[in-house]
């Protein structure tokens, strides 16, 4: 009997056999560091302080363990940094193969990186973002699951929330945190984390499961 525990934890509870082969290694929910990942943002809190020379500072870390910095000032110029990085649970050190690396003490949320004391915070493009039902779903093994109908929130604070509907009509709801990377949209919650891979277009977003083994396309809801 194929692995269901990721079925069962996001989707719906109402499946008791078979449901999707089990996750492949090479996904994301590998990473050590998964709310390290994403685009952080930091604007000057006080920009008439001439002693504060940037308006806004962006930070780009990745799960490849590269990051970006760019860096705008007063006078309307871009400076810039990229390299790796490496962490633990509490240091952050970017520019491991540099002469001088910064090394900053670290906390995070889903949505919130302070180094240093400093806060960031993460963005996310407002494409993803909304009310999300579902128009039609496919897949090698959507039959086995049996699941017919799924409505997805995506909070701009990152922040989950998913109701499924079965066969028989039974329903259930999952609330949890969210990252993206690239075209993947990661899923965390109580039971586990979950991959998946993603694409916008217009108002109609589509969620790849397990290579193929649910495809869910759904409209935006207004």
């Amino acid at each position: 009997m194929r692995n269901v525990k990721w079925y069962v934890a996001i989707l719906s509870f109402v499946c008791s056999g078979s449901g999707f082969s089990a996750s492949h290694k090479s996904d994301l929910t590998q990473f050590d560091f998964p709310f390290l990942i994403g685009e952080w943002y930091l604007m000057n809190p006080d920009p008439e302080d001439p002693h504060q020379d940037f308006m806004s500072i962006h930070l780009t870390l990745s799960s490849s363990y590269t990051f970006a910095v760019q860096v705008k000032k007063r006078d309307s110029s871009i400076e810039y940094w990229e390299g790796g990085y490496t962490a633990s649970q509490d240091t952050l050190m970017l520019g491991t193969h540099t002469i001088e690396p910064q090394i900053y003490t670290y906390q995070t949320t889903h949505n919130r990186l302070m180094l240093n004391g400093v806060t960031f915070f993460k963005a996310l493009s407002r494409t993803l973002v909304g009310y999300w039902q579902s128009e039609y779903l496919s897949g090698t093994e959507v039959g086995v699951v049996g699941v017919t109908q799924i409505q997805l929130i995506l909070q701009p604070d990152f922040l989950f929330f998913i109701r499924s509907v079965d066969e028989q009509g039974n329903e259930a709801v999952h609330r949890g945190v969210y990252y993206t990377e690239n075209d993947h949209l990661v899923l965390l919650y109580d039971q586990g984390e979950h991959d998946t891979r993603f694409q916008v277009s217009a108002d109609q977003l589509t969620v790849n499961f397990e290579n193929g083994a649910m495809v869910a396309v759904l409209n935006r809801v207004e």
